[in-house]
């Protein structure tokens, strides 16, 4: 491609827009667009990218009205943090390459770049190799990778979805749009399910892929995210955080392989979700951490970032026993109800050994502080069916 891609979303410009378009197949060959108006679209929504709406005039021809860019963080802290995760090579290669035949909604993609290095699958070999290390030595390594915030160009031009209603993980929701939601997630889980999983590629592993290394970034950030969290958390629950110091690295293998695989999204959440005027669901967004594993981890973490801290837990078990039909009902057949609710409460465990890292990121403005509260409130009351 002639024109450089774009770094910051300030570097669009609508001759490289109609370059890309047009070799797309978006817009015909001879369409131009003439000026484009960028909307930023808020802090506390993409903790590692920045999002922006573009409303696009054309001269020539016509082609979509508004189209949504993505690209990496501006914020050197966060950027660096999803490097180290890979996290901008996989949601690109997730929307051109594993969910082109998925059944799930999603949005229309337009572009998917990612100028790729060549070093990426050589850097998840190298982690794979550090797992042999002493575990002090696992942490100077992390400390120095979540440094690097140096990116390849990468932008994703997606579909506005600006007719549906984008969920609200500050507000929550009901039991209702939960059982909506987890429905659709089931129907994806049953087509990724078991042997039906896609292959292992660099950038779509599975999620215990380095077990030492994740419990090497909590071991970083124990101390501080034991203040965060008890400043947010009940007794109950900081007693299961405390625990994690013994417990964690263990109930990452034991869930990982006890369990049937499938593809993960790795952040259902509503603020990753848009519904229909009908209520259903209309789309999926923001696949950066797809990976494989156990299909209730996406299911504890909507669960417990959505629901009111007073839903009562019947309700909460009303919800896994849709979940569950529903995988039945797609041809899941090697997973009862019963492994289903004592996984979700051990995967409550595992996302609380995970939610360390939230010390690498930075929130942004007042939503993304009002969010993690939110979240720990609802976290901890799921929590109180989980004995210690």
């Amino acid at each position: 491609m002639a024109t450089p891609t774009p770094i910051r979303l300030e570097d669009i410009t609508s001759d490289w827009l109609t370059e890309v378009l047009c070799a797309e197949g978006t817009i015909s060959a001879d369409a131009r667009i003439d000026s484009i108006e960028r909307t930023d679209l808020g802090d506390g929504e993409g903790f590692v990218g920045d999002i922006a709406r573009l409303r696009l005039a054309y001269s020539v021809g016509t082609g979509p009205d508004t189209i949504i860019a993505k690209v990496p963080t501006a914020v050197e802290l966060n950027r660096a943090t999803g490097k180290s995760l890979g996290v901008y090579q996989r949601e690109v290669r997730a929307y051109d390459t594993l969910l082109t035949n998925a059944d799930v909604p999603r949005p229309v993609v337009y572009a998917a770049i990612y100028e790729a290095t060549g070093d990426e699958e050589a850097f998840l070999e190298q982690m794979i190799k550090a797992e042999r290390l002493p575990l002090f030595l696992l942490r100077a390594l992390l400390r120095k990778v979540q440094t690097d915030a140096d990116v390849p160009p990468c932008i994703l031009l997606l579909e506005d979805l600006d007719e549906a209603e984008m969920g609200d993980q500050v507000a929550g929701c009901n039991p209702v749009r939960a059982a909506i939601a987890l429905g659709v997630l089931a129907r994806f889980h049953a087509s990724g399910w078991g042997d039906a999983c896609p292959p292992l590629r660099h950038w779509f592993t599975n999620g215990d892929i380095v077990p030492r290394l994740f419990h090497a970034q909590y071991r970083n950030n124990r101390r501080s995210f034991e203040r965060f969290a008890a400043e947010r958390l009940s007794e109950h629950g900081m007693a299961h955080v405390r625990a994690i110091r013994k417990t964690g690295l263990a109930r990452i293998s034991r869930l990982h392989n006890g369990t049937p695989r499938t593809i993960l999204h790795g952040d259902f959440r509503l603020d990753n979700l848009f519904f229909a005027p009908d209520g259903s669901l209309a789309a999926i967004i923001d696949w950066q951490t797809v990976n494989r594993g156990p299909g209730v981890l996406d299911v504890a973490y909507f669960i417990a970032g959505s629901l009111p801290p007073d839903t009562p837990e019947a309700v909460i078990d009303g919800l896994l026993r849709g979940y569950h039909d529903t995988l039945v009902t797609a041809g899941v057949g090697d997973y009862t109800f019963e492994r289903l609710v004592a996984d979700y409460e051990e995967g409550l465990l595992l996302l609380l050994h995970r939610m360390s890292g939230l010390d690498q990121l930075e929130f942004g403005d007042d939503r993304g502080v009002a969010l993690m509260d939110s979240w720990f409130q609802r976290f901890d009351a799921r929590l109180q069916r989980v004995r210690l």
